[in-house]
């Protein structure tokens, strides 16, 4: 990695902090940096991607709209844009055509994983890894400090403005500031990934693996809590395919339930290999080769912004002036132990995630992107795909950047527009 472009004495006081190195956190460092703004980004793992790459979500979803013509019509222009079409080379894959007009790009969760430090790398931005946020602190309505543990360090920082791309709002959980939580969120998935599969017939795969699961069950030898087992889309190549197992349990804001359901999760999953290794042709000679470390957590808290995306706006295709993002993913809501409950809006259209989602109401320079933005559990449903987080982050990056300069926040916005969003 190119050392970084400035001092130690102007690390601690950076112009833009980011806290989360996801989808959106990526996207934002990429936006915050192409404006000059001196960035660190700070990531509590030990690789980018956020649960793209430690819940292997598998799927880039909400670039595209949804339509049934042959080509795909991209919804963004931009780094979104530029940064799937990378994705696309690097993972030899490209947008899957799927139920309803649907599309999605497959990815190689290496390549996403390297994709991701290429951008930090070109853009100059200073990262660190196993960088865990323990203190923030605010005066006069704005976040002074923040205190991070980096590689069992304490290091503090003074920032210009912070981003928080976490998806968990743990800038705002720990300034004391308001947050939108449910009593339990929408069902979690484990992913994971079997080799030396006897086909690479996709349909035939799906087929059998129903006809194995719902025999399991009738017969008792199979675990009806495991019941939503899927491939996902485009996965399947080489033999080797990416699985999805929707997990029954609920969760909520106790700290203590991911522990048990990433501990129950791993063992499903253990027993899942097991009986379709005995049971199903296919996978005779297959193995399990990797199981997602983290579990696929797809909603939770949120921050409270200037304004609340909610379904209303999505399932309307709300239009404003101050847009900062296009949404094309439908409203795909998860409740445990069921299939997903999908919401369309129409073809070839779109709803507006608008800036003022993507700032604080609390603190005048706090902005977020992401899984956090400022959205109803309904409205998140549709906005939290890679794609829209995408957008959001860039998005946030440049709002940032604004701040620092003292920017018009209707020429920000119109800089925005300009990148992002195809004439």
């Amino acid at each position: 990695m190119d050392e970084p472009f400035f001092t130690a004495s102007t690390l601690i006081h950076p112009d833009v902090l980011i806290i989360g190195g996801g989808s959106a956190g990526i996207a934002a460092a990429a936006g915050a940096a192409e404006t000059g703004a001196r960035v660190v980004l700070l990531e509590k793992n030990t690789i980018l991607g956020g649960k793209a790459t430690a819940a292997y979500v598998g799927t880039v979803c909400g670039l595209y709209y949804r339509n049934d013509d042959p080509v795909v019509r991209y919804a963004v222009d931009g780094f979104p844009r530029i940064f799937a079409e990378k994705l696309e080379i690097l993972s030899n894959s490209s947008p899957f055509f799927y139920n309803n007009g649907l599309r999605f790009l497959p990815y190689d969760h290496y390549a996403f994983i390297q994709l991701c430090d290429e951008v930090v790398q070109q853009s100059k931005v200073t990262l660190y890894l196993d960088a865990h946020l323990m203190q923030v602190e605010r005066e006069d309505h704005c976040i002074r400090k923040v205190g991070a543990m980096i590689h069992n360090r304490a290091v503090t920082f003074h920032p210009g403005v912070v981003i928080d791309t976490s998806g968990e709002c743990i800038v705002a959980r720990l300034a004391g500031i308001d947050t939108v939580e449910n009593q339990t969120y929408q069902a979690t998935a484990q992913t994971f990934i079997m080799t030396d599969i006897a086909t690479d017939d996709e349909q035939k795969l799906r087929l059998s693996l129903l006809r194995s699961i719902r025999k399991g069950i009738d017969s008792g030898l199979y675990s009806q809590h495991s019941e939503m087992l899927s491939v996902i889309p485009g996965s399947l190549k080489l033999n080797r395919a990416v699985f999805k197992l929707g997990l029954s349990s609920e969760i909520g804001n106790d700290p203590f339930e991911i522990t048990r359901l990433q501990l129950s999760a791993r063992y499903a999953v253990a027993e899942i290999v097991h009986y379709l290794q005995t049971h199903n042709p296919l996978f005779k000679n297959a193995a399990l080769s990797m199981i997602a470390p983290e579990v696929g957590i797809r909603t939770g808290p949120r921050n409270v912004g200037k304004t609340i995306l909610t379904k209303e706006d999505v399932i309307n295709c709300r239009k404003v002036e101050d847009a900062v993002a296009r949404g094309t993913w439908p409203i795909e809501f998860w409740i445990p132990g069921k299939k997903p409950h999908l919401e369309y809006f129409s073809f070839n259209d779109h709803y507006d995630v608008p800036g003022r989602a993507l700032q604080s109401a609390a603190s005048k320079n706090l902005l977020f992107a992401g899984r956090n933005i400022s959205a109803t559990e309904e409205a998140l449903a549709s906005a939290r795909v890679i794609g829209t987080c995408l957008m959001t982050g860039y998005a946030a990056g440049h709002l940032a950047a604004g701040i620092i300069n003292n920017d018009c926040y209707e020429i920000i916005i119109a800089t925005v527009q300009r990148s992002l969003f195809p004439e």
